[in-house]
């Protein structure tokens, strides 16, 4: 293998100095909610400009593997994915932190993506010319088809109702479709300047995973027995690993789907995660645990995630096509060192690329060496932190992080309306995690349906472009196959709870009401439009949030009798004083400056939600509240050099 040419370029010095640093660096960054590992690797490249090309791509290699699993830290701990290829993660490995097994939960994700991103680098070396040939397959119809099987499939799994599920996926879906067309160039659905940029990805992640969870911070500190998250149980490395290994079939499914999933060119993490997730809890002969803690769960997830890695690079290095949003970072980051991607990287640029693909292969395993050691420190300290404390913290990390993205104050406000929206939501039984999947996949769903549309009206037509053809087939099947499992197993559970004689979810009726409101106001302002083309794909979307709404209202209406009134939508008691700080927060930003109202929010909310506040009491929370915003000015102004208005 011409691999074994160049390992003592790999193993120099400078190249494993570079690569310990990044990788470190890296699961740090992935644990912060906003720092993806497109972010990440983005922010790094301006530092490659003073390396050779060989250590420069190690560096931005080394964060992109590393930053992968680093989110799942923050998704375990504290319900926030740090990335969106981390979604399936939370659906099991918070359940697990709770149990107090968080600890564990680390052990498995991190051993399970050193297995998976093994296995994908091993893929990148030895599978390359094949691989290209087959994401060169993937044209506008297989990637509209590939964007919907991911939607349908978060939208099966995350929500006990599959109809709840799919409503959420396409109202992400339509969500991802306000602002402007970026096909027909149309200002669509912008009902406030804030709009006007629509929907960041990033924005939507941290809104809707880590708003709902301050608040529920928020309300768990009034509780008399609140001194931390959760409490934990020791859990041993060694058993750890011997029961990871052990489930061969989590690691197997886990990996394949990454390496499947990576090859298709813009894809990325977040599908290879989820059809992962997906296809294991399938599998299992007791599909009832997953959502509640199920190890399995996690380690495909995991394993997927990072098996997806070597192969996303396939298409990058071979036709420039890049195979996730992070490798067309990547892509950047080999144009600016004068690399085109093709026959010449392996020819003329050999000693540059094989030293890259094989530090993908030493990054995995300092990753696991690195993050094993985080995963008890990490979990020690969080779920020590008492309530108010964290609540405090995670709003400061997602307003910073959020404007962040494009230094735009807007994405704050949105960031805070879709929280607290989705606060509610979750009070009805909406899940997050098809919502955000939706605006993720939305871009390229509708980009691909344009496209593909344009296409076949000079051939065929639209029905059989789309409908035809084995790729599409096989992706239609999956749809298809996804959505029936999941109501059959819907099916199987409600007949159970009739047996028990228990009651239905409460608050079904309300969602189930303003779900078809709610569509009807879409599919309205749809039909007001001019008939541009630009609102084709949000028409069907509207179409189809509309029928599913419309199930979802029958099916509570031939359920009335078992309906049950349920309880408060809100805690005002306990939100009422934190969510008035908060909104005092953002209108302080942009005229006390971000670091004064920071460290005025920060104190405000641990003093209001601190029981006890005597004389040290108080100057202990002034002291910790100073050195948080300490760390925050040195992370986001220092080093990742962001600008932010006002005072300071």
């Amino acid at each position: 293998m011409e691999i074994f040419d160049y390992i003592g370029v790999i193993f120099s010095l400078s190249n494993l100095t570079v690569l310990i640093l990044a990788t470190a660096g890296g699961l740090i960054l992935g644990a912060l909610p906003g720092l993806s590992p497109t972010m990440a690797v983005a922010l790094l490249i301006p530092f490659t400009f003073q390396m050779d090309a060989a250590t420069g791509l190690v560096l931005l290699g080394a964060v992109y593997t590393a930053t992968v699993a680093g989110g799942a830290i923050s998704g375990i701990l504290v319900n926030i994915p740090g990335a969106p290829a981390n979604i399936a993660t939370v659906l099991d490995g918070h359940p697990m932190a709770k149990q107090g097994k968080a600890t564990q939960a680390l052990h498995f994700c991190f051993i399970s993506s050193f297995v998976g991103g093994i296995i994908g680098v091993l893929v990148l070396i030895f599978f390359t010319p094949p691989l290209a040939q087959l994401a060169l397959k993937f044209g506008p119809s297989e990637m509209f088809w590939m964007a919907i099987v991911g939607v349908t499939v978060i939208g099966t799994l995350g929500s006990k109702s599959v109809v709840k599920g799919l409503f959420s996926g396409v109202l992400g879906l339509w969500i991802s479709t306000i602002g402007i067309s970026p096909i027909f160039g149309e200002s669509r659905f912008v009902f406030t300047e804030h709009l006007t940029g629509g929907v960041h990805i990033v924005v939507a992640l941290i809104g809707l995973f880590a708003v709902p969870q301050i608040y529920q911070l928020l309300v768990t500190s009034r509780q008399p027995s609140s001194g931390g998250l959760f409490t934990t149980e020791n859990s041993s490395l060694w058993s750890s690993i011997k029961y990871n290994l052990s489930r061969i079939k989590a690691l197997a499914i886990g990996t394949v789907s990454g390496v499947v999933v990576g090859i298709i060119p813009g894809a990325g993490g977040q599908i290879a995660g989820l059809v992962a997730y997906d296809q294991v809890r399938k599998f299992s002969p007791d599909a009832s645990k997953f959502g509640h803690g199920e190890p399995d769960g996690v380690i495909a997830a995991e394993s997927a995630n990072n098996a997806m890695v070597g192969p996303s690079l396939v298409p990058l290095l071979t036709l420039g096509i890049p195979g996730s949003p992070t490798a067309a970072v990547l892509l950047g980051g080999l144009l600016i060192n004068g690399l085109f991607p093709g026959p010449d990287l392996f020819t003329v640029h050999a000693e540059v690329t094989w030293t890259f693909i094989g530090s993908l292969l030493l990054a995995q395993v300092f990753m696991l060496i690195i993050g094993l050691a985080l995963s008890r420190s990490s979990s020690y300290w969080v779920m020590r932190v008492p309530s108010q404390y964290m609540a405090a913290a995670v709003t400061v990390l997602a307003v910073f992080g959020t404007y962040s993205i494009q230094n735009s104050y807007s994405d704050v406000v949105l960031m805070l309306v879709l929280g607290s929206l989705m606060y509610v939501l979750n009070k009805y039984g909406f899940s997050a995690a098809p919502i955000v999947l939706g605006i993720i996949l939305g871009p390229i769903a509708e980009d691909n349906f344009s496209m593909g549309k344009m296409i076949a009206e000079v051939g065929e037509g639209v029905v059989p472009y789309f409908m035809t053809g084995p790729i599409n087939l096989v992706l239609i099947f999956i749809c298809l196959v996804s959505i029936g499992y999941s109501v059959w197993v819907e099916v199987k559970q409600r007949r159970q709870v009739t047996l028990d004689h228990k009651r239905s979810t409460p608050g079904t009726r309300v969602a189930a009401v303003g779900a078809v409101v709610a569509s009807i106001v879409v599919l309205a302002m749809v039909m007001s439009a001019d008939g541009s083309q630009a609102y084709d794909f949000p028409f069907l979307l509207a179409a189809l949030m509309l029928v599913f709404a419309a199930t979802l209202l029958i099916d509570v209406l031939r359920t009335w009798s078992r309906q049950e009134s349920g309880p408060g939508l809100v805690e005002w008691s306990d939100l009422g004083a934190g969510i008035a700080i908060i909104v005092g927060y953002l209108l302080l930003l942009q005229s006390a400056g971000f670091y004064l109202a920071s460290w005025l929010a920060f104190t405000a909310i641990v003093m209001l939600y601190t029981a006890s506040k005597s004389r040290q009491q108080t100057m202990r929370i002034l002291w910790v509240s100073l050195g948080f915003m300490a760390v925050i000015y040195a992370l986001f102004s220092l080093s990742l050099r962001v600008v932010t208005p006002g005072l300071l």
